[in-house]
């Protein structure tokens, strides 16, 4: 499990970021389960930063599981980081350890460098904006906005995610 953050307690995929909302139940190094209805809450009392980088993990969770949900949006308004969702979000610090257990993304190549020797990533295939750690379900991207992680790359990193799930599938 998890030392730091919210969502699933068991999740498929963990996205690793610096910060955490800014306010009073987020300033606990502590993990925990969303309530539904709680990222939205969040969203609605913090800045549009959040919105987005929940936006973008709504998108590659309804692209890559049965969410039950008609939309990524009403994915990301009920279900997202909840008991009934696909992931958790980590900002304390990426480690190794329990990650076989799911398929990390860390968020920003500036904090990526602080969690992680950079020289040793593999660039991805098709774009430098996606390093990969060789042997691991790890992958580094750009910070999650729309600017930085756009619709094209995002199709990528799900496509990458994709593939390494199937694979995983397939090997167990």
């Amino acid at each position: 499990m998890l030392a730091s953050g919210f969502g699933h307690v068991s999740p498929k995929w963990v996205l690793h970021i610096a910060n955490r909302p800014d306010l009073p139940e987020f300033h606990h190094d502590d993990f925990r389960v969303l309530a539904e209805g709680e990222v939205a809450s969040i969203i609605q009392n913090t800045s549009n930063h959040w919105r987005k980088v929940f936006s973008i993990m709504a998108k590659i969770s309804f692209a890559l599981y049965d969410t039950g949900c008609e939309s990524w949006q009403q994915y990301r308004d009920t279900k997202l980081l909840t008991g009934a969702g696909f992931e958790a979000l980590n900002y304390l610090h990426y480690a190794e350890e329990g990650a076989d257990n799911y398929f990390s993304i860390v968020a920003g190549f500036q904090y990526a460098a602080t969690q992680l020797n950079l020289d040793k990533l593999i660039t991805h295939q098709s774009t430098s904006k996606l390093l990969r750690i060789e042997g691991r379900d790890c992958i580094v991207t750009p910070y999650f906005d729309w600017r930085q992680l756009n619709n094209e790359l995002l199709d990528k990193l799900i496509g990458v995610m994709s593939s390494s799930m199937l694979k995983n599938t397939v090997d167990k």
